[in-house]
């Protein structure tokens, strides 16, 4: 038959194919079902990132994109083809994608000429035509070999047409074809091929190029596939065929280019999102919320307050202001609504104040005793010392003489200092004091009974005896003990955190800060040990340490990281306007702004709650002049608690994505108008999952821009992230900021990927496809990593974001095109060219092999580390892991650790240059459970990140640091 009938038979469709067969099955065996798709819409989705025609289709927006598998033999009753075929289309200024992952047993293709008869091969095909009304379309085939036909038709018509108009018209066409078997081999078992390719849109130029966001062609896919033993091929299509032919151009289907944003697209026209439905809380309101207090005070970094005895009105807080001599202060107040002055009643140069308190007769010497902790800055600050000193205050005037300083008792402590200072009802001074480092107690002094360190003494500051300031009581329990330092009460502390007297009953409390794991909460009982650092609260922390004497006493109230990170001890309440609370212990936490309560009779809990969440950095609790609660946030200074007038109300919140606002199309993860999306440029580990972001701001709100870590955004942004394995979504996490405080939550998707739905505070731990563990994180959880110090904003950042980018006219910086939209604010443009590159000011790709890789190493570091390891980031060590530290000022090479050695010996080192068996940080990266690093975020390590650290520091000399 000559080349020009065959020709002319394919444009008709005119073939025979082969008879009705059994639906197909998968590769897992699991039959597809049959359904008619004449009424199925396909959206070709605009690709967020380039596409590299590499045949292996690995690409985020690949992964995202509308599968269509449904091929089938629509003109023979719609049975479905034998052989699985996943198709996707994608789109963007330049170019229309393709791809096709094809199951096939017989892989054949022999012919090499372009534009020959390709139908005698297995053979991929794609049918577009731009108009509805109009006549002309296209006709593309690849086969198994990777051979090309291409052509255009202004009409369906005979072959000399066709002919013509191939010499008339050049196609560029390209396309990489991935093989799971081998080419025209009869005898052996092949497994498919897949096929990706792009046709530029001036291919498209006999009918106008390319489309605009939200124009509609028409377009088919369709299949030949050969078998060993058929003399014809099978033919299938996801169009609705009513017969064979495949140039029924009435039956293509609808093809919907979508624009970034899920509409169309102008010249950096913003599309307002307005159809927000994220606001409130899913869980029923706390009993109380809380207001500021004294606004109009100028509140530095406020650490504790306390009521001036004999004083109906007078309060005093000590803070610290961090300058260059590191100075801290005590003020004194008048308890008057409105008030703004405040005196100055002792300023300390280079010393902390962590606590202070009165003596029990204030009114006739004057004295109060100070918890400091220093020198802070210069010479000796590695060497700092704590101490509780007295001075005296002049009641007329409210000053302290500085000269009227004593040192009461004095240890070495540097880090975990404790800090706390009180008389009980007793008339004996109770202090607490750390372990002396800063994390796990590597100096060992936490179970020592002859050293001060990680303690609670007692001690008379009114019986000063053998040559001391102070005296020891007689019934300290620890006197009769060999070696022991005869001032403790209680010993087994990590850091303990603010401590109370309750004025009642005189129990003492103590907050506690904790390690990896657990914080806690202990109502102190006599010559009661808590365990540290043998055990970490109730907790196995390090069994083969030597356990000291005293009681093995566990926590009164325990507090998993999930929900605290950095425990604030508090006070028992004994105020009038809130009635419930009177005689509850009442405590919170630095990190998450969280606020519980608790009552106890002496032998047993009797009952414990949380009772407010804040957006604070609390430091400490304290009581009015009425005795109303107090809070102290680290940055806003002095609030109270009330009661929540909507504490009676039912949530409201999207308990499922599709009714957040943010999506058209939830099945088919397409955002709603105004949503954006957008890229970074490291994404960090979560157990090789891939992901997607957006953000949206309400009406015309802006992000404002910064230099230093996180952007902000104002009320009601909303950041999305979308985790994905292979094709399929596992869960959604979302930031929003509400009442000025960044929350995090998840939706996890359901098994049909049609939804997503709210995960509990407390998170989930799933098992994905092959038993591969998957943690959902709580809420607090989310909290951890977007901290406070690191602006809460992770990706938002110029590191990240300074990239290039298509905003629907071409690449152009990110960060530019965001400030054109208009939904970014006070970037200079003129410093981030097109490319999207800045001088120092841009992340690599940590698996870029060309990279430097100190580059790389950093790079990874900034993203999965730096959040935390930060000056007030959370994080227990020195370490400052961000871009910009020079690496000698990231504190880690050829540095000793000051936590877990790991058994590594004298030669441990954070980093040791040459040395990975010595390094601590490379411990802590392929090490499970407590002392892993990231703690959160991924159950599993990264392989290729400790393929990396492990060549750096082999590669790493020690004088590079």
């Amino acid at each position: 038959m000559r080349i020009a009938d065959i020709l002319f038979l394919v444009i008709l469709g005119i073939v025979v194919f082969s008879s009705c067969e059994s639906p197909r099955k998968t590769k897992n065996g699991r039959a597809l079902e049959m359904s008619d798709s004449s009424g199925l819409v396909v959206q070709c989705r605009k690709a967020l990132e380039p596409i590299v025609i590499d045949g292996h289709v690995n690409e985020i927006d690949w992964k995202i994109a509308q599968p269509l598998s449904n091929f089938r033999l629509a003109w023979a009753g719609g049975r479905v083809a034998k052989t699985a075929t996943k198709a996707k289309v994608l789109w963007d200024d330049q170019y229309f994608y393709f791809s096709a992952e094809m199951d096939d047993v017989d892989l054949f293709a022999d012919v090499t000429e372009k534009d020959g008869d390709t139908w005698d091969n297995d053979v991929f095909e794609i049918f577009l035509k731009p108009s509805i009304v109009k006549t002309a379309y296209y006709e593309f085939h690849v086969t198994a070999a990777n051979t090309h036909f291409d052509l255009y038709l202004p009409h369906k018509g005979g072959a000399w047409l066709i002919n013509r108009m191939r010499k008339d018209h050049k196609f560029t066409m390209e396309t990489k074809v991935a093989r799971r078997g081998t080419l025209n081999h009869w005898m052996d078992q092949d497994e498919g091929w897949t096929v990706e390719g792009r046709i530029p849109w001036k291919d498209f130029s006999l009918t106008g190029g390319s489309p605009k966001p939200g124009d509609e062609w028409r377009f088919a896919l369709c299949r030949y596939d050969y078998s060993v033993g058929s003399s014809q091929p099978e033919l299938s299509s996801i169009a609705p065929y009513k017969r064979l032919d495949f140039h029924r151009t009435e039956d293509f289907l609808p093809l919907i280019f979508m624009g970034i944003d899920g509409g169309g697209a102008g010249d950096y026209k913003r599309e307002i999102w307005n159809r927000s439905k994220v606001y409130g809380s899913p869980d029923p309101p706390l009993p109380y919320t809380t207001e500021p207090m004294w606004m109009g005070l100028p509140v530095k970094k406020a650490l504790e307050i306390k009521r001036m005895p004999g004083s109906t009105n007078h309060l005093v807080y000590a803070d610290h202001r961090e300058t260059k001599n590191a100075i801290s202060k005590l003020w004194v107040f008048k308890d008057q609504p409105g008030v703004t002055n405040q005196l100055e009643s002792l300023s300390l140069t280079n010393r902390l104040i962590y606590g202070f308190c009165f003596h029990p007769k204030f009114l006739k010497n004057g004295q109060i005793f100070l918890h400091t902790n220093g020198p802070r800055r210069g010479e000796g600050s590695k060497n700092k010392n704590s101490q509780v000193g007295r001075f005296v205050m002049d009641h007329d005037t409210m000053k302290i003489d500085p000269n009227s300083h004593k040192t009461i008792i004095q240890w070495q402590s540097n880090g975990h200092d404790g800090g706390g200072v009180v008389f009980g009802n007793d008339g004996m001074l109770y202090i607490t004091t750390g372990d002396g480092t800063s994390d796990s107690d590597v100096n060992l002094t936490g179970q020592r009974i002859d050293l001060l360190l990680a303690k609670l003494l007692r001690i008379d500051v009114d019986k000063a005896v053998n040559g001391k300031s102070y005296g020891i009581p007689s019934d300290n329990p620890f006197l009769g003990v060999k070696n022991a330092a005869p001032e403790t009460w209680a010993l087994g502390f990590r850091n303990p955190w603010r401590l109370t007297c309750d004025e009642k009953t005189g129990q003492i409390w103590i907050g506690e800060n904790g390690q990896d794991t657990w914080e806690s909460v202990k109502l102190v009982e006599r010559g009661a040990n808590y365990g540290w650092s043998v055990y970490e609260g109730s907790h196995p922390f390090y069994l083969e340490r030597t356990l000291g004497p005293g009681k093995l006493t566990g926590p009164t109230f325990e507090h998993h990281h999930r929900e605290a990170r950095s425990l604030t001890g508090g006070i028992v309440y004994y105020g009038k306007k809130l009635p419930e609370l009177r005689g509850a212990y009442i405590y919170g936490d630095y990190s998450t702004g969280k606020i519980w309560a608790g009552k106890h009779d002496g032998q047993k809990v009797l009952w414990h709650r949380e009772i407010a969440d804040t957006p604070f950095a609390i430091t400490g609790f304290g009581s009015d002049a009425n005795g109303n609660l107090i809070i102290i946030d680290d940055h806003s200074g002095f609030h109270c608690l009330r009661l929540n007038p909507q504490s009676n109300q039912t949530p409201i919140f999207p308990q499922k994505l599709s009714e957040t606002g943010l999506f058209t199309d939830t099945a088919h993860h397409q955002v709603a108008a105004g949503v954006i999306p957008y890229s970074i440029n490291v994404p960090h580990w979560t157990d090789g999952a891939e992901s997607l972001h957006f953000l949206a701001i309400p009406d015309e709100g802006q992000l404002r821009f910064s230099k230093n870590r996180g952007w902000d955004g104002p009320e009601g942004t909303v950041l999305l992230q979308t985790l994905l394995h292979g094709a399929k979504r596992i869960e959604t996490r979302m930031l929003t900021k509400q009442d000025s405080e960044w929350i995090g939550y998840s939706y996890a998707w359901n098994k049909e990927q049609t939804d997503a739905i709210l995960v509990d505070r407390d998170g989930n731990d799933l098992l994905l496809a092959g038993g591969r563990p998957w943690r959902i994180p709580s809420r607090a959880e989310c909290m951890m990593c977007h901290s406070r110090a690191a602006k809460f904003t992770l990706g938002l950042t110029e590191l990240q974001m300074n990239r290039p980018r298509d905003f629907g006219h071409g690449p152009i910086g990110q960060i530019e095109g965001l400030a054109r939209l208009g939904v970014l604010t006070g970037a200079k443009l003129t410093e981030y060219r097109p490319d999207g590159k800045g001088v120092d000011r841009i992340l690599v790709n940590p698996h870029e092999s060309k990279v430097t890789p100190e580059s790389r190493v950093r790079s990874y570091w900034q993203v999965n580390c730096a959040h935390c390891h930060v000056e007030a980031g959370g994080g227990n060590s020195k370490m400052e892991l961000e871009w910009g530290e020079t690496l000698a000022g990231t504190q880690t090479v050829d540095i000793d650790p000051v936590h877990t050695r790991f058994g590594l010996g004298p030669n441990a080192r954070i980093i040791a240059p040459g040395h990975p068996v010595n390094s601590v940080m490379l411990r802590r990266i392929i090490s499970p459970g407590p002392g892993r690093m990231p703690p959160i975020g991924a159950v599993s390590p990264d392989p290729r990140w400790i393929g990396l650290f492990t060549q750096w520091i082999s590669e790493l000399k020690s004088a590079d640091k």
